[in-house]
């Protein structure tokens, strides 16, 4: 099964990457996620169900790792800068504190950091979060649906995916450093869903 898995996979430039460890920890994520996604689509229904849960958050961490990156070179690139911001733009998320998946996502949404403001798509990152944050099994917040198994479907699934190349292949295309890669690009674990 593991050869026709593998065509599924696909590269996505780490070119914006700032941060060599971010980058390094975003590929060993993807290389579990290669792995849960073997045992994925081997399974049956309802142990596929089990593992969307470990998919989804690890999925949702990547964006979040790389808004952070991001943000992070936003800030601390100041001789380096960063390609298709505005000095207002700089300016603005270096006087504010911004440190968590929450305040990425806003500012995203602010500055349309993914020329999606005319979609749903930061609003798929907001739901995203709280599914993220379903990773407390209590759920103390009282957010989406009761049941784990409710709130780890295929479609957030698919959502999530979406997500994580979306925001990956506009780093790469729009914000791209120019440098000297140092991070192996990205193998995501599925099939295409945008030829960006």
């Amino acid at each position: 099964m593991l050869a026709s898995f593998v065509c599924k996979m696909f590269s996505v430039s780490s070119d914006a990457i700032g941060s060599f460890k971010t980058g390094d920890n975003i590929n060993h994520n993807l290389r579990i996620l290669v792995l849960l996604y073997k045992y994925y689509d081997d399974a049956i229904p309802y142990d596929q169900n089990l593992l969307r849960k470990p998919i989804i958050l690890l999925l949702v961490t990547i964006v979040e790792a790389v808004l952070h990156d991001f943000h992070a070179r936003i800030v601390h690139n100041v001789s380096e800068g960063v390609s298709n911001l505005t000095d207002e733009v700089i300016a603005y998320i270096r006087g504010k504190k911004i440190d968590e998946l929450e305040k990425y996502i806003v500012s995203a949404r602010r500055h349309d950091f993914f020329d999606a403001g005319h979609t749903n798509f930061y609003d798929a990152l907001d739901q995203l979060r709280k599914v993220r944050n379903r990773v407390h099994i209590q759920n103390i917040r009282v957010e989406l649906e009761s049941s784990d198994y409710h709130v780890f479907t295929e479609r957030r699934k698919i959502m999530a995916e979406k997500a994580v190349e979306l925001v990956l292949k506009t780093m790469a295309k729009k914000y791209g450093r120019g440098a000297s890669r140092y991070v192996k690009d990205f193998e995501l674990p599925w099939s295409e869903y945008f030829a960006i």
